[in-house]
């Protein structure tokens, strides 16, 4: 009797549990598909806003609306005009706006990491807090524009036009400067570490506090641009350097 009531007991425990068990797993199952079904309704949604986001970029020049936040992430808008549009905190990270127009745009702290800006116009573009790292700019105007506090670490900007150019603070740390435009450019306290700069035009430019240790100098004109408090050590000039007069009465460190 004793083992009958246990088989019994037994029997009814296991089935208790593995009722207990597919009802745990029914239950998991369905919020597991909700889950799926909520993922894929937001994946939906996300494209479905880029899509739009991407389309008013590409009606701008008719209807100037503005794309202030716009996710235009890995786009092609080469050629486009955007001049003067309100880009401010945009997502233009990998995204093509090569020879496009973007004069006088607002481009205050926008993402363009990796984007390609060969050739296009930034003359008077505010880029204020921008993240310009890896970029390629090359041959790009960008003259009379603010980068302000503006990252471009790695940048390539060979050929790059930056007359009047505003980059106090910025960071242009390993940038790619070879041939570039700089004249009377503002790049009081900027951080030059390691870039290359061969050949730039730096006359008249406001290097005051900049950090240019280990930066590449030779055959850069710098006559009358203003070293005060500049750092310099490890940066290297050659015969065809030409420095402005008693630099070396004012910098913070020497070559």
């Amino acid at each position: 009797m004793d083992v009958q009531w246990t088989s019994i007991i037994i029997g009814f425990a296991t089935g208790a549990v593995t009722g207990a068990l597919v009802t745990y797993f029914r239950h998991w199952l369905a919020r597991r598909r909700q889950t799926e079904s909520m993922e894929f309704a937001r994946a939906q949604e996300s494209d479905r806003i880029r899509r739009e986001h991407y389309e008013r970029a590409l009606a701008y020049e008719r209807t100037r609306e503005s794309l202030r936040g716009c996710d235009l992430a890995g786009r092609d808008l080469a050629g486009l005009y955007l001049g003067r549009a309100d880009l401010q905190r945009a997502n233009l990270s990998g995204a093509d706006l090569s020879n496009s127009s973007l004069k006088e745009a607002n481009l205050i702290g926008a993402d363009l990491r990796r984007a390609n800006l060969t050739g296009a116009n930034l003359t008077e573009t505010a880029l204020e807090g921008a993240n310009l790292e890896g970029a390629n700019l090359q041959s790009a105007a960008l003259k009379a524009a603010n980068l302000a506090g503006a990252s471009l670490q790695r940048a390539d900007l060979r050929n790059t036009a930056f007359e009047d150019t505003n980059l106090e603070w910025a960071d242009l740390q390993k940038v790619q400067l070879q041939g570039a435009e700089l004249k009377k450019a503002n790049m009081e306290a900027a951080r030059l570490q390691r870039a290359n700069l061969q050949g730039a035009n730096l006359k008249g430019v406001n290097l005051a506090e900049a950090r240019l240790e280990g930066a590449n100098l030779q055959g850069a004109n710098l006559k009358k641009a203003n070293l005060t408090g500049a750092h310099l050590r490890g940066a290297k000039v050659d015969s065809s350097t030409v420095m402005p007069k008693d630099w070396e009465g004012v910098v913070a460190s020497k070559p």
